[in-house]
């Protein structure tokens, strides 16, 4: 079936996006920010580009209109969209800035668990692993991925935050950002694969006298592997929980900042674009399952959006007024009918 329409809305949302961020950075001339959203999106292309070449796990479409180096400008882009929208979503809860880079990561994780299968069903990126295998096609390492590539960026340009701007050092590492955030990935994802994969390289002993650095398909999909690589994925998401519910509880008194429109209308973009593709692209039918996966990744996204205002009901200035003019109104009325029956 010919998706080629789905390629064209999802490269405009992320474009608009982007370019609407940039906007708002330059018109309130806060070039670091700008500088970090550029830095994130290089980073994204640095890491897609290296991926491609380096694992041989995925391809992308060529029906994508922008490319470089057969990787969508798009999909950079859109790294750069997610992860700076994440990154001024956990600035409206103000917990200490090493934290944040974990909820950035839960808020990126919850959109690619729906994402991701629904982008392979379009058509967008092809996986070496069948449909019906690992998590409905897409492999669990590339969660696990999701999570690091967040964590890594977010956290070394939160940390170069807390440096005096004015140094050179700052600027050296605020230069290099997109490569230390790379290698940072590089070094997460190796560690990750090697747990994975020493089971069976213990039952298959043979195979650690031909270590190789870029393990072959066969082994990284092994249903062994495969095994491991779930039960590490369980742990390390249940702990990327933990740590976002223990922030909340510890740091709820804290001032909370406010709602952020525009990375809420990006993300919200996002999700419903997937959502929207499953019912006209006739997925739905083909694995109702995604439905439930979409709307899930939905509502946890409007609620880690809008928590800091349940949390904090003071911070709700616009229902609050709203509920004190009701009330004067109420009192007015009720002198004007006692006046009308007198």
């Amino acid at each position: 079936m010919n998706y080629f329409n789905y390629f064209i809305i999802f490269e405009s949302i992320i474009f608009v996006a982007f370019i609407l961020i940039a906007a708002r950075e330059i018109y309130q001339k806060n070039f670091r920010r700008l500088y970090e959203i550029i830095a994130c999106a290089i980073f994204g292309l640095i890491l897609e580009i290296g991926n491609t070449y380096l694992a041989h796990t995925y391809s992308y479409s060529q029906n994508f209109l922008i490319n470089l180096a057969h990787v969508p400008i798009a999909v950079g882009l859109g790294w750069a969209v997610i992860i700076y929208c994440a990154m001024l979503l956990s600035d409206q809860y103000n917990v200490p800035w090493h934290l944040r880079p974990f909820m950035d990561a839960f808020t990126a994780i919850t959109i690619d668990l729906a994402m991701d299968a629904v982008a392979i069903r379009l058509g967008f990126w092809t996986w070496a692993i069948p449909l019906d295998k690992e998590w409905y096609g897409v492999p669990f390492e590339n969660l696990v991925g999701w999570i690091l590539v967040v964590l890594s960026f977010s956290f070394i340009v939160r940390f170069i935050r807390t440096l005096n701007y004015k140094r050179v050092l700052t600027k050296v590492l605020m230069t290099l950002t997109p490569i230390l955030a790379y290698a940072g990935l590089m070094i997460g994802l190796f560690i990750f694969s090697t747990i994975a994969i020493f089971p069976y390289q213990i039952n298959n002993w043979t195979t650690l006298l031909n270590f190789e650095y870029d393990p072959s398909l066969r082994v990284l999909f092994n249903p062994q592997v495969e095994l491991w690589k779930l039960i590490l994925f369980v742990i390390i998401f249940t702990e990327l929980i933990n740590i976002v519910i223990w922030s909340l509880i510890k740091y709820r008194k804290k001032y909370l900042r406010n709602f952020d429109l525009l990375s809420f209308s990006a993300l919200t973009a996002i999700h419903l674009f997937f959502l929207v593709a499953i019912f006209t692209s006739g997925l739905c039918q083909q694995l109702p399952f995604l439905i439930f996966l979409c709307i899930t990744s939905l509502m946890v996204h409007l609620l880690i959006h809008f928590l800091p205002y349940l949390i904090n009901r003071r911070t709700i200035y616009f229902f609050n007024t709203i509920r004190e003019t009701a009330e004067e109104n109420k009192e007015k009325l009720e002198k004007i009918i006692k006046t009308s029956l007198k």
